[in-house]
């Protein structure tokens, strides 16, 4: 190998090797001072049991596990504030724990949803989604502002969480 070759070639292992260090040294911090914060502020709401971030995805998503929570909306509202403050294009997807009742209601129940949101007919949609909820025999608790459609499924010792995103954002 001449000389000048072995020279492009050290020069290339270097700038391979700097770039790795600098990467790993990004994910670092990113970890220390984005990821671990983030959980902890986010474990400080009541009820949330577990937390995992995927903000390396593309959307980022925080998935948040919460306990018996009375107000679903107002949960997800501060979490989604707590997220904001780290992760601005963060999205929050929540869940509790379902049973196979609060599954197959929750399947039931989203095409009320979905026709509602499509439509734009919240009040029907809400009438409709309670109805079917007390002929399921679960507990359902329903709010919907400007930006989501959050749904709460009871039953038992179970509960299920569902935030539908308005598409409209009117």
């Amino acid at each position: 190998m001449r000389p000048q070759a072995r020279r492009i070639a050290v020069a290339i292992l270097a700038l391979a090797a700097t770039f790795a260090v600098l990467f790993f040294a990004q994910r670092l911090l990113f970890a220390t001072q984005t990821q671990a914060p983030l959980k902890q502020r986010l474990l400080t709401v009541p009820q949330v049991e577990s937390v995992s971030l995927e903000l390396s995805a593309s959307p980022q998503v925080v998935l948040v596990t919460l306990g018996r929570v009375a107000d679903l909306h107002e949960t997800a509202q501060t979490l989604t504030e707590k997220i904001k403050a780290f992760a601005p294009e963060a999205t929050l997807r929540v869940r509790g724990h379902a049973d196979a009742t609060l599954s197959s209601a929750e399947e039931d129940l989203s095409f009320p949803v979905q026709q509602g949101l499509a439509s734009g007919q919240f009040v029907e949609m809400r009438q409709e989604v309670l109805q079917e909820a007390m002929k399921l025999q679960v507990t359902a608790r329903i709010y919907i502002d400007a930006n989501d459609v959050d749904l709460a499924l009871y039953d038992r010792g179970h509960a299920a969480y569902y935030i539908y995103p308005r598409g409209g954002k009117s």
